[in-house]
């Protein structure tokens, strides 16, 4: 993985898995990280693998390891903030040389070395400890709409940014030799890697339980939460979540809503968490519409309290500039949920080719107000075909097609 534990999200909350220091602070690790989820899904296959998710962490002291009930085995490294220059200029990015002891050793073995993320400077550092004749095979796996160095070049930049861009390409392109597979999630991120790599692309998605995110069994539990979330029953509902930062746009979703507060037909629910500024930001942002009875600002919840949430909505909405499922919408999707997006990850390609939902552009403010209305006024977009959320975002799917492509990789 190329980040640590979201500690800075949950601050003083005790992650899932966890290990008190002697001076009485922790380190640890929330069991929803995707690699994590990804790999309880290739075991449950009946894969004959051994899986483990290696996670750089600042506050470890040392490697700290546990052995999840699903088989998969979840490791902390001790990690520094190192200064690379992937291009001309000084890049600060997490390094952990514990990490890199370990994969050393590794390489000797048959084994898939799966990195998580584009354009990590740590990752020039994994890959060039690979030697051309070992037999561990590397799979780069891309978590939004990928931006190659040269995608960067057509922006207006100052003459040394158009010179650290092209050198930047120049070596990841080198880099990317020792790859044997690079995944995105979209078609348009696919396209863009072709100009540094010329190897196998694939098109791996995240996925979702459609066993457990289900549309809501009937009317009386509709009715039932949304007594419990204090929502009127003659209102539509939209529902958003997520991280709080500012690439969710969930600031302006809410200066949207405040355009429309002069209606009483509509109720806005956001959960999620973030750090203390961004929370504290769209708290107060929120604050009036909260106050006037017409939005919940809902705290972080997993599991059934969160398909409560999906379950009182009438549409999901997800505006983020950019993403790469999102897992959001996928559960939406199975809660049988019609959405409003903006066209990035994986699911709004789906959308848009099955004529479903509603697709908002990023950055045009006026065309969410003017959809919005029109969900007000005419009812709400057609949802996805369940059957066809389900082939191809289901966990058992995703798990299968990375299970085929780790059996041609190690035959």
């Amino acid at each position: 993985m190329p980040h640590g534990p979201a500690y800075e999200f949950e601050p003083g909350a005790r992650p899932d898995v966890a290990w008190t220091r002697p001076d009485g602070s922790w380190v640890g690790f929330w069991r929803r990280e995707w690699p994590d989820l990804l790999g309880a899904s290739v075991l449950r296959l009946g894969a004959p693998y051994e899986w483990e998710v290696w996670q750089p962490d600042q506050r470890a002291d040392r490697e700290y390891a546990e052995t999840l009930e699903t088989g998969v085995v979840h490791r902390l490294f001790p990690a520094i903030v190192r200064t690379y220059r992937p291009g001309l200029r000084a890049t600060p990015g997490l390094a952990s040389p514990a990490m890199l002891a370990r994969i050393a050793d590794l390489q000797h073995r048959p084994s898939i070395l799966q990195l998580h993320g584009f354009r990590t400077p740590f990752y020039a550092e994994v890959l060039g400890l690979l030697s051309p004749r070992c037999p561990c095979r590397v799979v780069v796996i891309g978590h939004g709409l990928a931006r190659t160095p040269i995608g960067e070049l057509f922006g207006v930049h100052r003459p040394l940014t158009y010179l650290c861009l092209a050198v930047e390409q120049w070596t990841l392109r080198r880099m990317l030799r020792k790859v044997d597979v690079m995944s995105e999630q979209t078609t348009a991120a696919l396209a863009d890697l072709r100009r540094v790599y010329g190897g196998r692309l694939e098109r791996i998605t995240m996925g979702c339980d459609f066993d457990f995110w289900t549309p809501v069994p009937s009317a009386a539990v509709r009715r039932r939460v949304r007594d419990e979330l204090g929502i009127g029953a003659a209102r539509t509902v939209f529902f958003a979540s997520g991280n709080y930062i500012p690439r969710k746009q969930l600031d302006r979703l809410i200066d949207i809503f405040r355009t429309l507060e002069r209606r009483d037909d509509w109720f806005l629910v956001l959960a999620g968490h973030g750090d203390r500024a961004n929370t504290e930001r769209l708290a107060a942002a929120a604050a009036p519409l909260v106050e006037a009875g017409k939005a919940l600002m809902h705290p972080f919840v997993e599991g059934a309290a969160l398909r409560n949430l999906y379950w009182a909505a009438d549409v999901y909405v997800s505006v983020a500039t950019d993403e790469a499922g999102p897992v959001s919408v996928m559960k939406a999707m199975a809660c049988g949920l019609p959405v409003v997006t903006t066209p990035v990850g994986a699911t709004w390609e789906l959308m848009a080719a099955r004529g479903v939902g509603v697709v908002v552009p990023a950055g045009d403010y006026a065309a969410w107000t003017r959809a919005f209305t029109r969900i007000l006024e005419k009812g709400a977009p057609p949802a996805l075909d369940l059957a066809v959320a389900r082939r191809t975002f289901d966990w058992a799917v995703v798990a299968g097609r990375v299970a085929a492509l780790y059996a041609e990789l190690l035959p």
